[in-house]
């Protein structure tokens, strides 16, 4: 597993966790997918930057 791998797992515990001791499930669900989407956004983003030469 990578480090994000790793880091994915443990913030998807930290939301296991949170729903058990009572949080919104519903938040706690769209809270996960915006960070997934923002994870991969930039990742898309970064290759697209590379891939045709407009990286930073």
């Amino acid at each position: 597993m990578g480090r994000d791998d790793d880091e994915q797992e443990r913030r998807a515990l930290r939301s296991i966790e949170a729903i058990n001791a009572g949080a919104d499930i519903g938040d706690e669900a769209f809270q996960l997918a915006n960070e997934f989407t923002d994870r991969n956004t930039a990742r898309a983003t970064a290759w697209l930057k590379r891939r045709f030469g407009r990286g930073e």
